[in-house]
């Protein structure tokens, strides 16, 4: 295996975990709610908070990652994600339970800021390397629906957290490689004008796209379980077992994410970025204000959503990464990212104020305000300041 090959391994294994610690609240949501005898509203002040935290280590990590080897990163962000899931296996009040979720956001928050800017960096291939990136995390999360829920439902949800905590420390074992450790050294890029300062009047509709795209997926990630869930019960009277039914409809949505951020990555180009970027967010859009009630049409609507919204994932990266200079990457991912995660932490807060008020089916409609948004953005502010001539350079 060449080093960029196992680069990109390395790190789509931490995206997986990093993507799945991002849904996990979601997934165990109604088991922990019900245990803790806490409420739809307070869970999402608490997924609101944890998410502000995780959205601050990110914009912290991503920075620093430009000054630093960013394996230090990759390292600290396992470190802090098996403490922070150990922390919440172990929790028997909302006290514990809430510094462990905010440690795991904390620790959570790192890689995607270090882990997306380094492939940006380090490989040649990069639209492809973004979308088995994207392909790694969709993985990862379309695998953590059956593993939480069921785990949580035939044991507990301490003890799918406990699990969890130790499938994050492999990733330390990514030190041992001395050719990836010895990265920044042995394989520099081009040589190129350090700049600075971040050209804001280029990033900012690429910053605004991002959060409002966040917010959305957050959103649907966030209530998906709890909503597939109470329509299985309503819709099949006599099945036996809800939470099986619920972990696999919930991975096959998630899982063409993966297929949709994979495709993305192959399909990216100048020529089509703009394209991706504009009419996966519309048409996702789209498809959130026919939200029903009904299971059947419900999957196929959160499906074609999934796939959509990680289809411009790659076109996204790679829209940052031809605007900004290499020795900028991680300071501007992590205000993508930063501000991705922090703004779309408001939707827990939206969540347990629209179920609280009204519906789900509400909630979900209200999820396609932010992507028509981010469509417009793109058709009014993407411009086309990069050539083939400048990539090549970079």
């Amino acid at each position: 295996m060449n080093r960029e090959f196992r680069l990109n391994l390395y790190l789509s294994y931490s995206h997986a975990l990093s993507d799945i610690m991002h849904i996990v609240f979601g997934l165990t949501l109604y088991f922990v709610s019900e245990d803790l005898n806490l409420s739809i509203l307070s869970m999402g002040l608490l997924y609101n908070t944890a998410s502000i935290f995780r959205g601050i280590s990110g914009f912290a990590s991503g920075i620093l990652s430009d000054k630093s080897n960013f394996l230090y990163w990759i390292i600290l962000f396992a470190g802090l994600s098996s403490v922070g899931s150990w922390i919440i296996s172990y929790s028997s009040d909302l006290n514990m339970f809430s510094i462990g979720v905010i440690v795991l956001g904390i620790g959570s928050g790192i890689y995607h800021p270090v882990g997306t800017s380094a492939i940006t960096k380090y490989t040649l291939n990069t639209a492809k390397s973004l979308g088995y990136h994207s392909l790694g995390g969709a993985i990862g999360i379309a695998l953590a629906p059956w593993f939480f829920i069921n785990i949580s439902s035939n044991y507990s949800w301490e003890l799918s957290y406990f699990i969890f905590g130790i499938l994050t420390l492999p990733i330390i074992l990514i030190y041992i490689d001395k050719e990836i450790r010895n990265l920044k050294s042995n394989l520099k890029p081009p040589t190129e004008k350090s700049l600075k300062e971040i050209n804001y009047k280029k990033v900012t509709p690429i910053f605004i796209y991002a959060s409002l795209k966040d917010f959305s997926i957050s959103g649907l990630f966030l209530m998906l379980a709890v909503f597939v869930n109470e329509l299985t019960k309503e819709s099949i009277s006599d099945i036996s077992d809800v939470d099986f039914y619920t972990s696999l409809i919930s991975s096959v949505i998630i899982l063409f994410g993966g297929i949709g951020a994979f495709a993305g990555g192959y399909l990216d180009n100048l020529k089509s970025r703009k394209k991706i970027l504009l009419y996966s967010c519309l048409i996702a859009g789209i498809f959130f204000i026919v939200t029903t009630n009904n299971l059947y049409f419900t999957i196929i609507v959160f499906t074609v959503i999934s796939f959509l919204i990680s289809s411009n994932d790659p076109s996204l990266g790679n829209w940052l990464g031809n605007t900004m200079p290499k020795n900028l990457h991680g300071t501007s991912f992590a205000f993508m990212y930063g501000l991705g995660q922090i703004i779309g932490s408001f939707s827990g807060s939206l969540a347990g104020v629209l179920l609280n008020y009204f519906s789900t089916t509400i909630y979900f409609r209200t999820l396609s305000l932010p992507l028509i948004a981010a469509s417009i953005v793109v058709l009014y502010l993407y411009k086309n300041t990069e050539n083939k001539k400048n990539i090549a350079s970079k």
